[in-house]
Parts: structure tokens; C-alpha cells; sequence
């Protein structure tokens, strides 16, 4: 487990009424903090595409062929409990085919059958990534899309790798980020404190937290993979952004 905490951001005074005790005054801070580990997960998906079929059921048929074929590569990488294959198949609908030529559009068909398929393998194996990759693709023919000489056809568009954390895992590093932030703040605070006098110091509000999520690398972890270079990330990190704010009677006693 790796720990981060960013630099110190801003400290702010505001409404410090005349040096009088009988003036009310505030102090916000902004505290951060972060929290990181490598990543448990890769999502990897691929769409199967069918268009310009003359019926619904042609449709089908060809686009659960390749289906097929995508979910049987996919199913070979399941190694893990937590590992799954998935395919969410749209219906199948009739509509006109355009594709483009530049600015240019250009119809392939007019109110043919379309059918879709997304398939999506989780898996915990993050480094068998790349040769799923090219077993992927040399399966379903490459990952160019649609073919704009051809009607009738159907074809693969794999999409982007996703390094992930499972939610339990997101959560507690969310908790120790947080926790990171409020120290962060509290820090800055006796910095304060050291060259002022505070009197009644109060915490009076902590706004809502705002997090950021964040691939770190250690270094360049590229290995091409067929047309799909993969970057693995060494860890994901996720931040915390904390502001606090406290009353205190100004003493007018602040040293350089």
C-alpha cells in the first residue's frame, strides 16, 4: 500500500474584523491527501456489428457467429473466482447504413436489418492483457470498423483497455484519502496557530469532500500488442480535496 499527500495548497483569512476581541474571525483551510494501489482489474471489451442484412434473422445469425468466436477467446482468460464474461445484444432494428467520406456521406443501404452485440471479459490477470489482445483480434479480423466498400457486412471495433479497483478497494483508499486531507488541514492549521494567537478557535463546517481518480506510472510500461498498444499503470490513485474552516477571536498577536 503507497500513501501520497500533495503539497500544501492555500490557506485563506477572511472577514477579520478590526484587531478587537470583541470581532469575530475565520480561517479556511483546504487539506489534501491520496492513496494508491496497483490496480486489481482490467476491463476489456469488443462490439460485434451486423448491418445491411435483408432480414432480421440474417442479422442475428451472422452477428452471433462472430459473437461467438469473441466470447470463446474471452472464456480461455477467465482464470480468477472474480473473473466473468459478459454480452449485452441490443435488438435487432431496421434502419438506413451511412458512413463517410471526409465531410462527405455515403449510403450503403436504406432500412436494412442491424443487429449489436458488446462482449466484455473482467479479468484479475492484468498482464495476460496483451496476448488476449492479439487473440482477439486475429479472431475477429482486425479492429478497423466498418467497411465502406461493402455492403453487407460484419465487423469487430475492440475498445480501450479500463484498469480498475473493486468497489470495496475504491472505498477504503476513499476513507484513507480522507484521512490524508483532514491531517493536511489540521497541519496547516498549526502553522497558523504557531505564529498567532487564536482565542476560542472553533471547527464550525467541513464542506463535502471532492475526490479525483488517477493512473500513476513508474515508468513507460508499453508492450505493443497487434494494433492495440496497452499501458498498464503501476497504481491508481484516488485523492481527496478537504476544506475546513474555524472561528476564533482575533488577538491581534501575529509574529513574522
Amino acid at each position: 500500500m503507497t500513501r501520497h499527500i500533495n503539497s500544501l495548497i492555500i490557506a485563506a483569512f477572511a472577514t477579520m474584523g478590526a484587531p478587537s476581541l470583541a470581532n469575530a474571525g475565520t480561517i479556511a483551510l483546504t487539506g489534501v491527501g491520496a492513496a494508491s494501489l496497483s490496480p486489481e482489474y482490467v476491463s476489456y471489451n469488443v462490439t460485434i456489428t451486423s448491418i445491411c442484412y435483408d432480414s432480421s434473422e440474417e442479422a442475428a445469425a451472422a452477428n452471433a457467429k462472430l459473437a461467438k468466436a469473441a466470447i470463446a477467446v474471452l472464456e480461455g482468460f477467465k482464470k480468477d473466482s472474480r473473473d466473468k464474461v459478459t454480452a449485452t445484444g441490443g435488438a435487432n432494428v431496421l434502419q438506413t447504413e451511412t458512413t463517410n467520406f471526409g465531410a462527405e456521406s455515403h449510403v450503403l443501404c436504406e432500412m436494412k436489418w442491424r443487429s449489436e452485440n458488446r462482449i466484455e471479459i473482467q479479468m484479475t490477470h492484468i498482464a495476460e492483457l496483451p496476448e488476449l489482445q492479439d487473440k482477439l483480434i486475429a479472431t475477429v479480423g482486425g479492429a478497423s470498423g466498418v467497411d465502406s466498400g461493402t455492403v453487407t457486412q460484419t465487423y469487430a471495433e475492440v475498445g480501450r483497455p479500463e484498469f480498475r479497483l473493486f468497489p470495496e478497494t475504491s472505498r477504503r483508499l476513499r476513507g484513507l484519502a480522507e484521512g490524508l486531507a483532514f491531517d493536511d488541514a489540521k497541519a496547516q492549521l498549526q502553522v497558523f496557530q504557531s505564529r498567532c494567537s487564536f482565542l476560542d478557535l472553533k471547527l464550525v463546517t467541513i464542506m463535502a469532500p471532492e475526490y479525483s481518480f488517477a493512473y500513476m506510472f513508474a515508468g513507460e510500461l508499453v508492450r505493443e500488442s497487434g494494433d492495440t498498444p496497452t499501458v498498464i499503470p503501476d497504481e491508481l490513485q484516488v485523492g481527496a480535496s478537504l476544506r475546513m474552516e474555524w472561528s476564533f477571536t482575533p488577538s491581534g498577536d501575529c509574529r513574522n
